[in-house]
């Protein structure tokens, strides 16, 4: 067992892009579970929401900076949730992030938790982006260029 030296700091993991692909790493803790230690359904998109936001950090957008200085943010338009088997408690699982469409106002992700490689949940999304008047606006240029780098070659 590894023993970290006290007062040495341990910052959150932000994920780490392979290829276009976004892999996020997160423990389930006993707060993410039901009473028999199974993940609750709806904690699966609390892991995606953090996923994306840290998706979109790496990629060099924060949600502070869209709202500050583009007046843009991001909303949930739609969303499937197809759950395959459970995450346990004290399971490390990933949750992976793929770009699939960058368009005028939206953007569509596919989100995949898996175990040791084996898919737990998809996450089918399409999020619209808004301005504070709550009405759709483009996504910002910075924002564009940033998602349309992480569309594979052929998107959808």
């Amino acid at each position: 067992m590894t023993v970290v030296e006290p007062d040495t700091p341990m910052a959150p993991s932000a994920g780490r892009f392979q290829g276009a692909e976004h892999v996020y790493p997160l423990r389930v803790y006993y707060e993410d579970t039901d009473a028999s230690g199974i993940v609750y359904y709806a904690n699966y998109l609390k892991f995606a929401e953090r996923a994306r936001t840290e998706m979109m950090r790496g990629a060099g957008i924060t949600h502070v900076t869209l709202l500050g200085d583009h007046d843009a943010a991001f909303v949930v338009r739609r969303c499937t949730v197809d759950y395959r088997q459970p995450a346990r408690l004290d399971d490390d699982i990933e949750v992976r992030t793929s770009i699939g469409t960058v368009a005028g106002a939206h953007i569509e992700a596919e989100q995949r938790v898996v175990r040791e490689g084996a898919l737990l949940a998809s996450i089918d999304l399409k999020l619209g982006c808004i301005g504070r008047n709550g009405r759709a606006v483009r996504l910002p240029a910075p924002l564009r260029q940033a998602l349309s780098s992480l569309v594979p070659a052929g998107g959808k």
